[in-house]
Formats: structure tokens, sequence, C-alpha cells
């Protein structure tokens, strides 16, 4: 009896402390995209992680991610996709949607949070869903402890975000 309570006492702790808040990889899901009033752009999504190799941060349109970043001497040494938001001092937020009016394509928008108490800078390239190829794109620095959001006409099935930087 004695030697069942310690097993159990270890598995229940082993569940509640184990479990973890890191997110590496998104779910598969469908992707639709409103192009008119009568078509529709649909992909089937993998599952893949959310931060590639370099720091480089692939969103969908309709997701939201959360990224806890360590720092040393104000360099990011780690970007790490997380469930929730424990530790708001460190977590970037970015979000990526598209915006319809009577089930038209209006515009595609993301916005990211900088929770940091510096600048953060970094670069986009967006997947042209018309032209099935990348192109970059301009975006704005985000200032300390606030958020950026950017917008464009065209319909992007995904964003690629890298190169981030404090300055």
């Amino acid at each position: 009896m004695k030697k069942l309570i310690i097993v159990t006492v270890f598995f229940i702790n082993t569940i509640v402390f184990g479990q973890t808040n890191d997110l590496p990889n998104r779910e598969p899901f469908t992707l639709k995209l409103a192009v008119d009033d009568t078509i529709f752009y649909q992909a089937e999504i993998k599952s893949a992680p959310y931060v590639l190799p370099e720091n480089h941060i692939q969103i969908y349109p309709g997701e939201k991610i959360l990224v806890e970043v360590e720092l040393i001497e104000n360099e990011i040494v780690s970007m790490k996709p997380v469930k929730e938001n424990l530790n708001p001092e460190k977590t970037i937020t970015i979000t990526f949607t598209q915006q319809v009016d009577e089930k038209k394509h209006k515009f595609m928008m993301s916005a990211v949070y900088n929770p940091f108490g510096m600048q953060l800078e970094y670069q986009v390239n967006m997947y042209l869903m018309k032209y099935k190829k990348w192109a970059p794109t301009h975006v704005l620095p985000i200032k300390a402890k606030s958020s950026v959001s950017e917008s464009w006409p065209n319909i992007l099935t995904f964003l690629d975000l890298y190169g981030w930087q404090f300055k």
C-alpha cells in the first residue's frame, strides 16, 4: 500500500509539474483565405516548427504566436514559442490576420508587440498568393514596450519574420 501511494504521488507530480509551456510546432490545419465573394484559397498546412533556424518565424493568417526571448547583453540567444504568456516581460506577441468584408478580401495585417525596454528591429518576407513567390517588404522598428501593425493589400499565404535585433 505504501509503495502504491508513493508511485501515485510521483505520477501526479510528474503530470502537474512536468508539463511544459513550450510549443515548438504548430498543429496541422486547413488555411482558408477569401479571394472574392465566390472564390477561396485553401491549403493544408502540415505540422512544422514556429521558429526555424536562425530565428526565422513563419506565421500564417489567423495565427497568434507567443515567443519567449532570452537575451545576453541585449543579444538574442534564444527564441522559444510558448502556449501561454507566463513571462510577459520577455514574450513577443505576433499576430497575422486577413481582413474580409462580405466574403471579399480587403487586406492582410500583422502586429508585433515588443515588451522589452529597447527598440526591436526585424525584417519580413511575404509569400504572395497571386504570384506564388516571395517578396521582401519594409516594416517599421518597434519602440520599447509598444507594438506596430503593418498591412498589405495583397493576399499573403504566410510571412517569414527574421533578422531580429535590439537597438
